[in-house]
């Protein structure tokens, strides 16, 4: 008898007793995340958190937040363990968090989104510092704002999300939006009425792909999730998602 209550013990710690992994995310970025006609998170990120807590033997329990700006804050506060949003890997932020190379590629350009035509003259970026009225649209906290920030002379303005962007350029609120390379694709395919133009990077503004952030102090986790997503790679299931979702692989 005593065999089998502690084999029932064990099965039902295992079960039970599962540690939660928790996952900050947000939705409104497509094909990464966003929400499906029942109101459901899916996309690329979601089935890649779904896969690395499986892998962890760990119950996935995902939050969202909304906006990078919150992600930040939450892994920061301990609220969360691991941010999982196409987030960019850059010197800067690797020098504030860690972050695991999951997915993408590397980006040496940077897409700037203009409505219906390409004005002359832009051949950089510090161009379009030009004209004050060159007001160019980014998403807040993200990668790109970053970049923007660089360019002292180059009129920004904050949206939430990459689709409030796109209302922006759409009735003359904001000259171009600056997004994401992953994203181009999709959203020239949802607004036909989009021109895009790429302008090179500064060597230091270089992205790496996408990372999962971590913060530094959790060792453990680090090592288990690199030893994760290793394994993941290998298994050919990040190649198979790429695919899935329609996403250009690393």
């Amino acid at each position: 008898m005593k065999k089998v209550f502690f084999l029932w013990a064990f099965v039902f710690s295992s079960i039970w007793g599962q540690e939660p992994l928790v996952v900050g995310t947000a939705s409104g970025y497509a094909p990464y995340v966003s929400l499906d006609a029942q109101g459901r998170l899916e996309g690329f990120d979601i089935d890649f958190a779904t896969a690395l807590a499986q892998k962890l033997n760990r119950k996935l329990v995902i939050k969202d937040l909304g906006s990078m700006p919150s992600l930040l804050l939450a892994l920061q506060q301990k609220k969360v363990d691991v941010l999982i949003w196409a987030v960019s890997i850059t010197e800067d932020r690797c020098k504030k968090m860690e972050m695991i190379y999951y997915q993408g590629e590397r980006v040496t350009q940077m897409p700037f989104l203009f409505w219906r035509e390409i004005p002359e003259g832009i051949t950089s970026i510090e161009d379009l510092g030009k004209n004050p009225k060159y007001v160019v649209s980014v998403e807040a906290g993200s990668w790109q704002e970053g970049v923007l920030k660089k360019y002292p002379k180059v009129v920004s303005k904050q949206v939430e999300k990459v689709p409030d962007a796109m209302l922006e350029i759409r009735y003359g609120k904001s000259f171009a939006v600056m997004v994401d390379p992953s994203l181009v694709k999709k959203l020239t395919s949802q607004y036909p009425e989009l021109r895009v133009l790429s302008l090179p990077l500064k060597i230091e503004d270089v992205c790496l792909g996408n990372g999962i952030c971590l913060r530094k102090d959790n060792a453990v986790l680090i090592q288990e999730m690199q030893k994760a997503v290793d394994e993941l790679t290998l298994e050919g299931k990040v190649l198979d998602l790429e695919q899935k979702w329609k996403i250009g692989g690393s």
